[in-house]
């Protein structure tokens, strides 16, 4: 692996958990991160990893006049095909708004418009958004109350809305947390779009502890593993005479990974590009040394799961017994175009998941870690060490490695570092990128 030749941090930038996109890089190259800082402000950071002597510009877009002591939440970023970028956003839980502004010029951050405000019947997070290039739509998902998820649509970059419907919902004792990725596959040599998703309940609430995954496709119907369209829709509607619900089974989705008795876990990443894959940290309640990274990879029509990757260590707040306890280091996939100002779009297509990115600790320190796949999922090796913190009695820790959307070999991963005590306010990170500059 190369020497990185600089680092870049974003100072007093809250950690995160559960938004798509939080970063991606733009057509014009540069590399755009939405984030909460810990005073509760908005903010968009734009970021060249390509020469040391751009500017980088940092524009705060919401003061939300409060302190987000539970920061479970983030701004969710999308990037248009006209380059306009869009961001939305709101508290966890603590309002029924979901707010968002986008640009009036193509890649400039300092032309956000007013702020727009779209009201929900239940308090809100997790917002996830996302633009349908083939039906020229803005697609938003967002978890409601804390046991739905609900999808709404703009056919208008934001300008109107539709009535949000209901596509997921639990129990007191789910609390489902669902993550989804927009990827581009190739059909019959045109590139569509497809949102994979994986789903769970709470490591410690739920009374289920499985993963489940499926596909949207880009008319809202959801598909099997294998590309098969069912009978659900996104849009619910009737089509062609033939009845579609609107609700996802949660029976008839692809089983990721099931607990065994007396054991949890925790969905961590879903990757944007094939072949699928699923990040996960399997445990014992209240046991950190049991806590084990894996990768589940969609194989010949079943979720195969990895060999052990790596122990994680520790949990971010052992001795906090709310659930806290369950937090993890993290995980991240590769999943960019490799060589700078390389698109998507581009005839070579987006680079394979073989590589990921993991938080873990042992007694010495916290680690910041890359690891490699050669035998398509089954076994990863270290490949290198990026971070390395002591732990001191500051007790800094490193956590929720983030890859930007189309990302570059020259900023190929994010994280956030500091102290972590969740639910507490007493929490402090920023964000830390390494970068080599092609100068």
């Amino acid at each position: 692996m190369f020497e990185r030749k600089g680092e870049a941090r974003i100072k007093r930038a809250n950690t995160d958990w559960w938004i798509n996109e939080k970063a991606v890089v733009g057509m014009n190259g540069m590399t755009y991160i939405a984030y909460v800082t810990d005073m509760g402000e908005i903010h968009v950071k734009e970021i060249s990893a390509k020469c040391s002597l751009t500017p980088s510009r940092d524009i705060c877009i919401c003061r939300m006049n409060c302190n987000y002591s539970d920061e479970h939440n983030a701004p969710s970023i999308c990037i248009l095909e006209n380059g306009r970028i869009m961001v939305a956003y709101t508290g966890h839980g603590a309002t029924h708004t979901m707010k968002y502004r986008i640009t009036g010029e193509p890649f400039d951050i300092t032309t956000f418009g007013p702020e727009r405000v779209l009201i929900y019947e239940k308090s809100i997070t997790y917002a996830q958004l996302f633009e349908n290039t083939r039906k020229h739509e803005l697609w938003l998902f967002a978890r409601v109350d804390g046991v739905t998820w609900e999808f709404r649509y703009s056919p208008d970059e934001g300008e109107n809305w539709s009535k949000p419907t209901v596509f997921l919902a639990s129990d007191a004792g789910g609390l489902f947390y669902f993550d989804i990725h927009k990827m581009t596959v190739p059909d019959n040599g045109e590139l569509r779009e497809q949102w994979v998703f994986a789903l769970y309940g709470h490591p410690r609430i739920s009374k289920d502890h499985t993963i489940r995954s499926g596909i949207f496709d880009e008319d809202g119907f959801l598909l099997t593993m294998d590309g098969e369209r069912t009978g659900m829709n996104l849009y619910g509607k009737e089509k062609e005479g033939k009845a579609l619900t609107g609700m996802l089974d949660l029976t008839k989705l692809a089983v990721v990974y099931a607990s065994p008795a007396g054991t949890t876990v925790r969905l961590l990443a879903v990757s944007a590009t094939r072949p699928y894959r699923v990040g996960l940290a399997a445990f014992v309640l209240n046991r950190p040394e049991t806590a084990v990274y894996y990768s589940a990879s969609w194989k010949q029509g079943s979720w195969r799961l990895s060999e052990p990757i790596a122990p994680v260590g520790e949990f971010l707040a052992p001795g906090q017994m709310d659930g806290s306890q369950t937090y993890v280091g993290g995980m991240a996939y590769y999943y960019g175009v490799g060589e700078a100002g390389l698109h998507p779009s581009d005839e070579r297509g987006t680079s394979g998941t073989n590589r990921i990115y993991l938080a873990r600790a042992d007694e010495a320190a916290w680690y910041l870690e890359s690891y490699v796949t050669h035998d398509l999922g089954k076994t990863y090796e270290p490949e290198r060490t990026i971070r390395k913190i002591p732990k001191t009695e500051q007790e800094l820790k490193l956590w929720r490695p983030v890859v930007p959307l189309y990302a570059q070999d020259n900023l190929p991963v994010y994280w956030h570092e500091g102290t972590y005590t969740a639910h507490t306010g007493g929490w402090h990170c920023d964000v830390v990128m390494d970068i080599e500059f092609d100068l």
